[in-house]
């Protein structure tokens, strides 16, 4: 079976010469802009988008951001093909997540093995758990991500408001809650899931750099299934998460 590739790029020529590269291992869908990619996936069954970053209107992170907030991409592997290669973009690339970074001009030999082994990774994945982690230091999301992503389909995201937006739409198997961050906090994101009905019951361990009574007190009427004082080590991190879905 071969997967179903959006291509995403204001260039109409690097459009063509992408989809001659895929032929025969995928199939191709072109757009030209964030805002007709984000379209196209809510109406069209994705496997993989090839991402450009420098394009007018909505930028590839930006796109990439609203991905992430759409049931219909949340876990859709995104990789980036730019002519980005400097070292601010490299790392805010990393921070966000993306599966895979190529610098145009990408060769045809190189972009096949790319999706290839991409895909065949991501079957891999389909079946496992998902894991929420919410808070706004990206630097400590993606060393949740580091600990956890080998046995969990990982969902990062930096602010409490976009979570609530997310939650509204997805339902994770568990949830890692950073309770002190700035405008809407953890409480908010609390009080959230027990008004929705279809994610009341998802666990949550609060991660928190202090854990005092008036975190305990403000959290305890939602039944958090763990407290973890930042920073938490790996060990740590994973035995409460395997002590939440044994019970």
């Amino acid at each position: 079976m071969q997967p179903n590739v959006l291509v995403v790029d204001d260039d109409l020529g690097i459009l063509d010469i992408m989809s001659e590269y895929l032929e025969g291992i995928a199939n191709i869908a072109t757009v030209s802009g964030g805002r007709e990619a984000l379209q196209y996936v809510q109406h069209h069954h994705v496997d993989m988008i090839l991402l450009d970053i420098n394009m007018p209107m909505m930028n590839g992170f930006k796109t990439l951001e609203q991905f992430r907030n759409l049931k219909e991409s949340i876990n859709v592997p995104v990789v980036f093909v730019t002519g980005k290669s400097d070292k601010t973009t490299v790392m805010n690339s990393a921070l966000m997540g993306v599966d895979g970074y190529l610098i145009k001009p990408v060769d045809r030999e190189t972009l096949r093995e790319k999706v290839t082994s991409i895909w065949e990774k991501h079957r891999k994945k389909e079946d496992r758990r998902v894991i929420l982690a919410i808070d706004d230091d990206m630097t400590y999301l993606k060393l949740l991500n580091s600990y956890l992503s080998e046995e969990y389909n990982m969902v990062m995201i930096n602010s409490a408001k976009l979570a609530m937006n997310y939650l509204a739409k997805h339902t994770p198997d568990l949830i890692l809650l950073d309770y002190k961050m700035p405008l809407y906090n953890g409480g908010n994101v609390l009080n959230m899931m027990q008004k929705n009905s279809e994610i009341q019951l998802t666990p949550v361990i609060i991660l928190s750099g202090v854990i005092d009574r008036q975190v305990l007190m403000e959290c305890l009427p939602y039944k958090p299934a763990a407290y973890l004082a930042k920073p938490v080590t790996k060990e740590a991190l994973i035995d409460a998460i395997e002590k939440v879905f044994q019970e």
